[in-house]
């Protein structure tokens, strides 16, 4: 999977900003240091930083991931994980969430994208090596499932048998997340359904609401929702089956024509974007414009709105190098900037302490 996810999520990651993103007070600039990169880290772009270790998605065609250890400015030991195929222990297109105790849950569904096929649960992360062990994995098959249309980056554990998914039944189209009860093996769309000015309940108008898109979460009934096209957040609680939005961070719609054959069509984009990484305390939110360099979407940024839970505005950190990702450590103490070399395929990793940016 050389063709770098993040060249396809720039496709759809565009245009204006926000009601905040033009507030420059309490503008904190901060000095970053290169992380030292062992020659095994093959990772195109980051997928999770838990704990340590950090996630990657991997250019290899018969592993979907590497782990790395990310500590004290080093990243080291870096080792493909997740092999590809049918068989029990492999995968197909994965999705990787935090749950408690610092475990983790795999979401696996096919290439397609019109079904889930597993979870799987792994409770002993201590190492890279215990989470490669497949006989300590709980795997709950979910093919019993009616048809679900889903394109899943992110999606979120919400107890040890439910998970919060974007995507929907294709009988309920006209939504665009889903709680699935991996071991009863249900389905519950959740009541929302974009005020955008596109009528109907199309599956052109689900797909623009949930390709690339991703959702967080704080543990708390928190939850965050970015767009994959243009500059587009909320933060919402799940009450009963229906999503109350608490507040809007970013507000700009995707400008889009739905085709009669399902498919969409994007008028225009501006070349702004956003890419969000979270902790529990604070969402830290990356603008970056993209642009087409040597025939591929290439985005760069380096300012970054820091907001708590309840979408106030903290502080915006001015980063003095560009790149195009970012993760935070879970103690809120690190930040890490990715910056991807197109031409080397090289990746750069800034670390910027967070304990001084008052």
């Amino acid at each position: 999977m050389q063709i770098k996810l993040y060249s396809i999520l720039l496709l759809g990651l565009a245009v204006c900003s926000c009601t905040n993103s033009h507030n420059r007070d309490n503008e904190v600039e901060l000095q970053g240091t290169r992380v030292k990169v062992d020659s095994a880290y093959y990772g195109s772009y980051p997928i999770l930083l838990c704990d340590s270790l950090l996630f990657s998605s991997s250019n290899s065609t018969t592993e979907k991931c590497v782990i790395s250890t990310l500590t004290n400015g080093y990243l080291t030991g870096s080792q493909k994980v997740f092999n590809v195929g049918n068989g029990n222990d492999e995968f197909h297109n994965i999705a990787i969430a935090k749950g408690k105790n610092s475990s983790l849950y795999i979401l696996d569904y096919p290439m397609y994208g019109n079904n889930l096929l597993s979870i799987t649960h792994i409770t002993n992360t201590n190492s890279i090596d215990s989470i490669k062990d497949s006989e300590k994995w709980e795997k709950h098959p979910i093919t019993a499932l009616p048809p679900f249309r889903c394109v899943c980056q992110t999606f979120v554990s919400l107890s040890d048998s439910t998970i919060l998914v974007l995507g929907a039944p294709y009988n309920a189209i006209g939504h665009i997340m889903s709680v699935v009860d991996y071991k009863n093996q249900t389905l519950t769309p959740l009541d929302y359904w974009p005020s955008d000015g596109v009528q109907g309940d199309s599956l052109a108008k689900h797909s623009i609401y949930t390709n690339n898109c991703q959702i967080f979460e704080n543990r708390n009934n928190r939850f965050l929702y970015m767009c994959g096209e243009e500059r587009f957040a909320f933060i919402f609680t799940i009450e009963g089956k229906a999503i109350k939005i608490l507040k809007e961070l970013y507000s700009v719609f995707p400008d889009y024509k739905c085709k009669d054959d399902g498919n969409y069509r994007i008028n225009s984009r501006s070349g702004n974007g956003l890419a969000i990484d979270v902790t529990l305390k604070n969402i830290y939110v990356f603008l970056y414009k993209e642009k087409l360099e040597n025939n591929a979407f290439h985005r760069s940024g380096n300012t970054i709105e820091v907001y708590d839970w309840n979408g106030t505005l903290e502080k915006t950190l001015i980063l003095d190098k560009s790149g195009d990702f970012i993760k935070v450590s879970d103690d809120n103490n690190t930040l890490y900037l990715f910056d991807n070399d197109l031409e080397s395929g090289e990746e750069a990793i800034w670390m910027y302490s967070l304990n001084n940016d008052k």
